[in-house]
């Protein structure tokens, strides 16, 4: 077992025997060094910071003992022995009561007390430089936390507390020692209860574990996380407590945007199966409208009456796409949409949303430039923005949507690259520039907590470069903000606005559909419409059915008809199933309400045949005629 280091002890006398004597009696315990002179042994101390003890001489030349430990005092860690002949006693009375030396030895010495000194002091001297390096290892562990760390009395006064504390406090950490929290905090009774609490734990002896607490109002509101116990003295008694506080106020935050996001997936579950079932109950009013309406001469009233039930229908069949953008539980279809047709629309409905105190304004640009997107993905973008706008102008304001054509840099071919170009502006509040620079971060909002997701322009950005687009913002305080959207023209094509509602019947057909739908009034009334213009229609109204029939019919089956959500088994994945069993069959989806991201995704990703509900007989033959001719 290696023994323990020597430590250093320095001897100074200017009479060589002397020292050779004092090496003699102390070189067994110590490794000794030695100086003649108070100069010599202060640049020998300068050298060596691990020397434990200094015995010096009182009388020598040019600096006397005593000088030399006030000088080693000063500078030095050392602990001091004084040795001295009677004549000199006043000068080591002197150090004493300076507190200068550690103990004095009279000559002649005796050998044992002289060792026992040294070997005292030395020990001292260990203790002294382990309660530094705990004492800074505390300093480091205190002022290096991001936690609040602190050490109060029994009567609750601050002993000792880091920068952490001190700055959540607003003082200077030598402010903070000898007073309470409560003549610190501006809130007393706050104060007064956190302190209460700590006089319960001093009493009981037990520790506070993560005790979770606000602080302050308003927007100025923070929360902390606590745990306090009590710190016993050297007689096992209570001296008072440590407390170590974290702030975990963004904790709370990221915890209540979660919250908000949950309740948002709620609403727009729960508004995705309410457009579900109001779809189909639109459709069943639809086609037997439109019905009603063929089977009437235009000259009759009645068809006016028929005419106006079905624009009803339309407007219901907006309200329901308004709640599936919400939910967001719509398929995706992207196609060449005109951007001025859609902003039209949009802003019928949006002009009922806005108070009478803003005016809505548009300018729409001469030229029919088209863009490759979802078309409800661009009105949720306009409303949006708007409704952002809205916000801005509390005290009512105006709101000016404007298109244009912009051309922007170049292609790889060198290409000049044509955009259409959306800006809303408003004359609201505005907004600073810090909040300028997170305004698209998700769950970011200046509104207060139940008045806003903080998800609206996060939303807005995502669907802008899913369309390659760009998007930037310009606002000052008290000059309002302008939105800027930038999306790549589409090649243009002919004209691809969707036919207006028309008594017309598309053709005749004689094929053999499978029309698969949970819904019996909606399957009902398709089975019905299709048998009525010569299709051979088996119906199921449940997967299990529709496999059934494909597997037992002997015939040929020309085409699927089936809903997307149903409660066994969705439209997709049956399909997949039934066209492996008649590789032949033509699919055609109807729905207006798709419950599963992914299979959203995956209609939206396949060029498939796809018709929205509510629908109408017009609308359902001329779908069905379409997906029995693609390829």
């Amino acid at each position: 077992m290696l023994g323990q280091v020597k430590q250093q002890i320095l001897l100074v006398d200017d009479e060589p025997e002397i020292l050779l004597a004092l090496e003699d009696l102390l070189s067994d315990q110590f490794v000794v060094l030695t100086a003649q002179s108070g100069r010599d042994a202060l640049e020998l101390m300068n050298q060596r910071d691990e020397i434990a003890v200094v015995v010096t001489d009182q009388r020598m030349p040019k600096m006397q003992g005593d000088e030399l430990v006030a000088h080693i005092q000063e500078q030095h860690a050392a602990q001091r022995i004084l040795v001295t002949g009677y004549a000199d006693l006043g000068a080591v009375v002197r150090a004493v009561n300076d507190g200068q030396i550690f103990a004095y030895v009279t000559k002649p010495w005796n050998e044992d007390d002289l060792r026992m000194k040294v070997a005292k002091a030395a020990e001292q001297f260990r203790l002294s430089r382990e309660l530094a390096a705990e004492k800074r290892l505390l300093d480091d562990l205190m002022n290096n936390s991001p936690d609040g760390i602190y050490f109060k009395d029994h009567e609750l006064k601050f002993i000792r507390a880091n920068k952490t504390v001190a700055a959540w406090l607003g003082k200077d950490v030598d402010a903070l020692v000898g007073k309470k929290l409560s003549e610190l905090m501006d809130s007393s009774d706050e104060a007064r209860l956190i302190e209460e609490q700590e006089k319960e734990s001093l009493r009981s002896n037990k520790a506070i574990l993560d005790l979770v607490r606000q602080e302050g109002k308003g927007q100025a509101v923070r929360w902390f996380s606590e745990t306090k116990a009590p710190v016993r003295g050297l007689e096992d008694t209570r001296v008072g407590l440590i407390g170590i506080s974290r702030d975990v106020s963004r904790q709370r935050e990221l915890e209540q945007q979660l919250l908000q996001s949950q309740k948002m997936e709620a609403m727009g579950k729960l508004a995705g199966g309410v457009a579900h079932d109001f779809n189909n109950l639109l459709m069943v009013i639809q086609a037997y409208g439109e019905m009603l309406r063929d089977g009437v001469p235009d000259e009759e009233v009645r068809r006016d009456h028929a005419e106006q039930m079905l624009k009803a229908v339309d407007r219901a069949a907006g309200l329901t796409k308004q709640l599936l953008t919400f939910s967001r539980k719509g398929p995706s279809r992207v196609t060449q949409v005109n951007v001025n047709d859609v902003i039209t629309d949009v802003v019928k409905m949006l002009r009922r949303l806005l108070p009478g105190t803003i005016e809505l304004r548009t300018t729409l640009m001469q030229r029919q430039e088209m863009v490759r997107a979802d078309a409800t993905r661009l009105e949720q973008v306009i409303m949006n923005l708007v409704i952002n706008a809205r916000d801005a102008m509390p005290a009512g304001g105006l709101i000016a949507i404007r298109t244009e054509s912009a051309v922007i840099g170049a292609d790889s071919a060198g290409a000049s690259c044509r955009f259409v170009r959306i800006s809303i502006q408003d004359n609201g509040t505005g907004m600073s520039h810090e909040v300028r620079e997170r305004i698209f971060e998700p769950f970011f909002s200046t509104k207060e907590v139940g008045k806003g997701t903080g998800l609206g322009l996060s939303t807005v950005y995502g669907i802008v470069r899913q369309l390659d687009g760009d998007i930037v913002v310009e606002s000052e305080l008290g000059k309002g903000t302008r939105f800027i959207v930038d999306i790549p023209c589409a090649a243009r094509k002919e004209d691809s606005t969707p036919p207006r509602r028309t008594s017309k019947r598309p053709s005749r057909g004689s094929e053999t559909i499978l029309l698969v739908e949970d819904d019996d009034d909606v399957r009902r009334i398709a089975d019905r419409i299709l048998k009525k213009h010569g299709y051979t229609v088996l119906s199921a109204g449940c997967p299990e059915d529709a496999q059934r029939m494909c597997k037992e019919h002997e015939g040929v089956i020309d085409l699927l008809l089936t809903d997307v959500s149903m409660p066994q088994m969705d439209g997709v994945t049956l399909a997949e199933q039934l066209v492996q069993l008649r590789p032949q069959m033509h699919v055609l989806y109807m729905s207006g309400y798709v419950a599963e991201d992914s299979k959203r995704e995956e209609l939206g990703r396949q060029e498939c045949n796809y018709i929205e509900k509510p629908f109408g007989p017009d609308g359902l033959l001329t779908a069905v005629r379409q997906a029995l001719s693609s390829d």
